[in-house]
């Protein structure tokens, strides 16, 4: 695909769209980051304020939680534009889950949803992830939270077709056994497909941290099957393994 210029304005919309959380604890928030730097051409909504609340963990209040995570952004951001040297029209919604220790530090944190497609986005993501000291959680031994957002391409940057699981249903129960010697769990994965049936891309989310730790399998042998051809235009697709 054709490199982007860095100084392109508008280059992708990224709106926050709703965090989860349960809670443990730790210490003061990670340092403020400057806001997003203009070359990389992003443009961001404020997050929703909507959230949910489960669990018998300890808690770490909601303005501490967006305090700690929105500076974060602009390195969010930029590992997107990275991803689109790759994959210009990449996009989609992410949602990290955290454990979070006594200290503030993160013990773990996995995708538990991603419709990115491009595995190098995802871990440049959670790489930024891991680095987060959060505040100190209140009434238990560890918090754990989800939080989210979700990007789309820049008007002027095509949108790949986008199919629905069923168009790749006989592929995927053909080529399951490609994946379990990846070991069990649940995956969400999404995938790019180039005009032929080719996969150009592909990332994936996981129904738990053990799960997770197999998702470059799972994505390495995804991106060696031949999908239904597109035409003449790349189609993303997302399904279940």
């Amino acid at each position: 695909m054709r490199n982007l210029g860095v100084g392109r304005a508008g280059w992708l919309w990224l709106c926050l769209v709703g965090l989860v959380f349960w809670a443990g604890c730790g210490s003061e928030p990670e340092t403020q980051e400057p806001e997003p730097s203009q070359t990389t051409g992003y443009e961001f909504s404020p997050p929703s304020q909507q959230m949910q609340v489960s669990g018998l963990m300890a808690t770490i209040p909601e303005r501490k939680i967006h305090a700690t995570l929105e500076p974060k952004l602009p390195k969010f951001q930029r590992c997107f534009f990275h991803g689109s040297e790759d994959v210009e029209f990449i996009g989609g919604h992410f949602r990290f889950y955290f454990r979070v220790n006594l200290q503030g530090q993160v013990e773990w944190v996995y995708p538990q949803e991603s419709s990115v497609g491009h595995r190098g986005t995802e871990r440049c993501l959670l790489d930024e992830a891991k680095k987060t000291r959060f505040p100190e959680p209140k009434g238990g031994d560890v918090a754990e939270l989800a939080w989210g957002f979700e990007l789309e391409p820049a008007g002027d940057v095509r949108a790949p077709v986008v199919w629905d699981a069923g168009r790749v249903a006989s592929v995927v129960a053909e080529q399951r056994a490609s994946v379990e010697a990846c070991g069990s769990g649940s995956y969400q994965v999404t995938a790019y497909v180039a005009p032929g049936g080719s996969v150009m891309a592909a990332g994936a989310a996981a129904d738990s941290i053990e799960a997770a730790e197999a998702i470059d399998c799972v994505v390495d042998a995804v991106k060696g099957w031949t999908m239904p051809d597109p035409g003449s235009y790349a189609a993303k697709v997302s399904f279940e393994l």
